[in-house]
């Protein structure tokens, strides 16, 4: 009998423990954003230095996804999640003591900005938090497919991609509540430190659990390729050119995603700057900003829910460009159309729920596309290119809300949307794209 959603209790507790993982891993991701409207003002920086932070952070986040892919394919998984957790709550750590550590370095200046020795601890603190971003995805992926059968596949990828927006939102959440009681400062070292404690307690879960965090037995000849792997490299439509489009429908959708999710908070303080008092205290823009910057990650918590759903019900590559075309449009009215309170809650909330959608059936898609044995290391290559090649789209979209404003900016985001929509549209055609038989993973 199902436990939930048509899958078994076993099934559904290990979905809720591996969506953990994807939320705790969004929560350090996400916390540095909502904080750029103070560190404007507390650091004396530009949009486009903090924007740098962020860069630094998705660059080692993308980095080191191929190498971790690889062992992830090859050894226990849960020494790479745990120590990942680890390596994220130190960089926060090391980021706080930039203050005290950065006055040692001496300041240097590239190209007429001065960088000080403060700047260049946060920017090592980002790097090392990064490293330990990039283990989540090309452990995670493997893991699901090592635990769910294919026909629930979806579904636990919809509340993967579901619980990463839940950690989205909660780190503006966090911030905006905590920062009227709490220096910017004791708020991260808080997450830090128990971002240890969640360390410690993974490693328990998973290890007496009873889950699998093996790769799957290949046999004595670890090296030979199954049936799957041989027929993909006679014919690279089953992986190699499907694959390389989804790169590119990466870097199209990363652009818009890391902007939306970078800026957001900036974009409602600095262009519509609302503020308020509840019961006797005064919530100011910042707090508000971050407010309608939940509802949107919320919003995109509920909707993978439903699109990781609809994946296994109907064809990827279609209901991506329905969730595409809708974002686009949404992109289009927050840059083009001053909106009131309401109606800007409500184009958030749809916002999010079509954009970030697309997650779990973007995954499904890869997923579709993959041989199981090579899942680890083939989600790691594509977050490693997807990732290094796009970390300079926090400073571009930065450094165009310097110079032509924050919501006129948002309009270059729906860029990314469409031609995200255009890469989905080649998948359609029998020369790049033919969808090889379904394999069952060994659970």
């Amino acid at each position: 009998m199902g436990y939930s959603f048509g899958m078994g209790r076993r099934e559904w507790l290990f979905g809720l423990l591996i969506s953990s993982v994807h939320g705790g891993q969004h929560v350090f991701l996400r916390l540095l954003p909502p904080l750029i409207p103070i560190l404007v003002v507390d650091l004396n920086a530009t949009l486009w230095q903090l924007g740098l932070l962020v860069s630094v952070y998705l660059f080692a986040g993308g980095l080191f996804q191929a190498p971790l892919g690889i062992l992830s394919d090859r050894t226990d998984r849960l020494h790479l999640l745990v120590p990942a957790f680890v390596a994220m709550s130190v960089g926060y750590l090391i980021l706080l003591a930039a203050p005290t550590a950065g006055a040692a370095l001496p300041a240097f200046t590239l190209r007429g900005e001065a960088f000080t020795g403060e700047f260049q601890v946060m920017a090592l603190g980002m790097f090392v938090a990064g490293i330990g971003y990039s283990a989540v995805h090309p452990v995670g992926y493997p893991l699901i497919t090592r635990n769910v059968t294919a026909d629930n596949r979806g579904k636990v990828l919809g509340m993967w991609g579901s619980a990463s927006k839940l950690g989205d939102a909660s780190a503006p959440l966090l911030v905006g509540v905590f920062i009227l009681v709490l220096p910017w400062e004791g708020i991260l070292l808080g997450i830090s430190l128990l971002g240890l404690v969640y360390a410690a307690g993974l490693f328990a879960l998973f290890r007496y659990g009873g889950y699998e965090t093996e790769p799957a037995d290949t046999g004595p000849d670890e090296e030979a390729p199954s049936d799957a792997v041989a027929e993909w490299r006679r014919n690279p439509r089953e992986f190699l050119f499907p694959i390389a489009v989804v790169v590119v429908f990466f870097f199209f959708i990363l652009f818009t995603g890391n902007g939306i999710q970078t800026f957001t908070p900036v974009f409602v303080a600095d262009v519509y700057g609302y503020s308020f008092s509840l019961a006797g205290v005064t919530l100011r823009p910042e707090s508000v900003a971050n407010f309608y910057f939940a509802v949107l990650l919320v919003s995109g918590a509920v909707s993978q829910i439903l699109t990781g759903t609809l994946s296994d019900l109907y064809d990827p590559r279609s209901v991506l460009l329905g969730l595409l075309a809708a974002s686009t449009l949404g992109l289009l009215v927050l840059s083009l159309v001053r909106l009131t309170p309401v109606t800007l809650l409500v184009t958030f909330a749809l916002l999010g729920s079509c954009l970030f959608g697309v997650n779990p059936v973007r995954d499904t898609l890869i997923t579709d596309i993959t041989p199981p044995e090579y899942e680890g290391r083939t989600f790691g290559y594509v977050w490693t290119i997807a990732l290094v090649g796009s970390s300079g789209y926090p400073v571009l979209i930065g450094y165009l809300g310097d110079t032509i404003g924050i919501q006129s900016s948002f309009a270059y985001l729906a860029l990314g949307t469409f031609g995200a929509m255009a890469a989905i549209g080649i998948l359609y055609s029998s020369r790049v794209y033919r969808a090889p038989s379904t394999v069952e993973p060994d659970v």
